[in-house]
């Protein structure tokens, strides 16, 4: 068995994840959920389905009264039960490296939603003790953007799922996921020297899956929000109470999944966020030469806010 911890869960698992911090098995993490991963067998046609469709990554999803399935090209890749289970098919055939995205990806953030936390489709980096997100659609530069940051010595939190938890006096807080950040050659070659190694994440795929040598490991108070946007000019726009709302509900990493009544539950958590956290749209073009400009916006204008309080 393989032990780690990401995202404030204590995993017990039976496949070895080198993107995952291990950790001492004989430690004492009374605080943490626990959670296992285990192989074995799994066949969703035999399930009875509640709600059916597409997930991230081109994969789909069945949900059923205790379990949701992934499925990818129409392999059942595995079985998220309850909020403490994942298993994996051990007969999907799936490419390794790929299972593991699989698994770290769409798996990981349907079972910490379970944990009734909100999960955004987002990264973050920590800018002076707090979580800075960045946040958008697929192919809207989120981990790009969050790598210049990276390259600036702010140390990453989350890539792709960002997992927010609210303390006891209502204020969000994010907790540190994997290590790692997935880029496009043009990206990590930029880059390259702040990574400890580099994984093929699918044989027909040219992006990678960037382990970084530091990463930041506290939950933080979850400070900004900038929203990527595509525009021939550069620089940030304001959002009335209205859009922010929108938009977090828009990049809710499970929102299609779920049943209604399950979303409503969130509704007040995404209007707390609206209230007590600044989210702008950061306009960018796509070049790599606007990443430094892109970094000192964000960088400006988190200073700018510090300033104000």
């Amino acid at each position: 068995m393989f032990n780690y911890i990401t995202h404030g869960l204590k995993i017990q698992s039976e496949i070895e994840f080198p993107e995952l911090k291990g950790e001492n098995s004989h430690n004492n993490e009374s605080t943490l959920n626990k959670v296992k991963i285990s192989l074995g067998k799994v066949d969703s046609s035999k399930s009875d389905i509640i709600s059916e469709g597409i997930f991230r990554v081109a994969s789909r999803y069945i949900l059923t009264k205790n379990s949701v399935y992934v499925i990818w090209n129409d392999t059942d890749v595995c079985e998220i039960r309850h909020s403490n289970q994942i298993i994996v098919n051990n007969s999907s055939q799936i490419e390794e490296n790929f299972l593991r995205s699989l698994i770290l990806g769409p798996a990981l953030g349907i079972l910490l939603h379970r944990h009734n936390r909100l999960i955004l489709h987002a990264s973050a980096v920590n800018i002076n003790g707090e979580a800075v997100a960045i946040m958008g659609h697929n192919g809207m530069g989120k981990s790009t953007t969050t790598m210049a940051l990276i390259a600036r010595g702010y140390p990453l939190i989350a890539d792709d799922i960002l997992s927010v938890e609210f303390d006891q006096k209502d204020n969000p807080a994010v907790y540190p996921g994997i290590g790692r950040i997935k880029l496009w050659p043009r990206v990590y070659n930029k880059y390259k020297e702040k990574f400890s190694n580099m994984n093929v994440i699918h044989s027909q795929s040219p992006k990678r899956s960037c382990q970084l040598k530091e990463q930041s490991t506290s939950i933080l108070p979850l400070k900004h929000i900038y929203i990527l946007e595509k525009s021939s000019k550069i620089g940030l726009s304001e959002l009335n109470y209205s859009e922010s709302l929108i938009e977090l509900i828009r990049n809710s990493y499970c929102a299609n999944i779920f049943q209604e009544a399950d979303e409503k539950s969130h509704f007040q958590e995404y209007a707390e966020i609206v209230r007590r956290v600044p989210i702008k749209y950061l306009n960018r073009y796509d070049s790599l030469s606007e990443l430094e400009q892109l970094a000192e916006i964000i960088e400006k204008d988190v200073q700018s806010n510090k300033d104000q309080e």
